[in-house]
């Protein structure tokens, strides 16, 4: 149980005030963020998409579209704890009109294998890296990526390495270090909600820098009034309850709407 979460990133944190003690919910999906929340889909029974009814597959596709949305704050937290002078971005595109995600997918992760052996000399995961596929207008699939901490490689090197078609590296040049994740996610979210039915739509490697997370119940709130407020917002969020509700699904689950106030603080420059 806890009323207030800092997320601490490398140049910002990120506080939650409930209005209301938050409870943990039975699922490790259970996140918020200060855009939207959304119920886990395990809350639903385990049924393909074209076994539910109507109404259940448009109430499926919007948990699914919030959950990607949130996404986009996973991104630039990533983003903003393993951004250094090495960090580059990589758009790689298939030639021929590939457009079965599951093949594309299968080769894109061969692709990360090689490119890690090539560049590190081993089969261990040591490339550090954020993906997400997009399809171009022609149907054909392409792939955006950040490499972290990645040296220089030759062209066309590179080129061979991928092998199926245009490669495209440039440097990463952010001017506002706290912006960075911010800018660079935008890359990554762009028709996230339209990949729900679609097979893995992003990838990340497993050796990342992730921010820490602290889950307290406090008598007072952080005092933002020494910090820098980058942004602030106000939303509400669904909580589980386990008493007499007229707020009940169709599961029996029973919830309550609690306000959570949130504000996003540039770390190190106090005012």
């Amino acid at each position: 149980m806890y009323n207030e979460k800092i997320i601490d990133s490398d140049s910002y944190i990120e506080v939650y005030d409930y209005q209301t003690p938050v409870y943990p919910r039975r699922s490790k999906k259970s996140e918020d963020d200060p855009s939207n929340c959304f119920l886990d889909e395990q809350l639903s029974q385990k049924r393909t998409f074209d076994e539910l009814s109507a109404i259940e597959q448009y109430d499926s596709l919007k948990r699914k579209s919030k959950h990607y949305k949130h996404m986009r704050f996973e991104i630039a937290r990533l983003v903003d704890l393993n951004f250094d002078h090495n960090t580059k971005f990589l758009a790689l595109t298939f030639k021929e009109n590939i457009a079965n995600i599951a093949y594309a997918n299968g080769e894109f992760e061969k692709f990360i294998k090689r490119l890690n052996y090539s560049v590190f000399k081993t089969k261990k995961a040591k490339l550090k890296y954020l993906a997400t596929w997009e399809k171009q207008l022609r149907g054909a699939i392409h792939y955006h990526i950040i490499l972290f901490s990645f040296p220089y490689i030759d062209f066309n090197k590179l080129s061979k390495i991928w092998g199926y078609g245009f490669v495209k590296i440039n440097k990463i040049d952010v001017d506002a270090k706290e912006n960075r994740g911010r800018y660079i996610s935008k890359y990554f979210d762009k028709d996230l909600e339209l990949k729900d039915h679609k097979k893995k739509a992003f990838f990340k490697s497993r050796n990342l820098k992730v921010p820490s997370v602290t889950k307290t119940m406090v008598d007072e709130t952080v005092d933002t009034s020494d910090y820098e407020i980058l942004h602030s917002n106000t939303y509400t969020l669904k909580q589980p309850i386990f008493s007499d509700s007229q707020s009940t699904n169709e599961n029996g689950l029973e919830f309550t709407n609690i306000t959570v106030q949130y504000h996003k603080l540039k770390k190190q420059t106090r005012k």
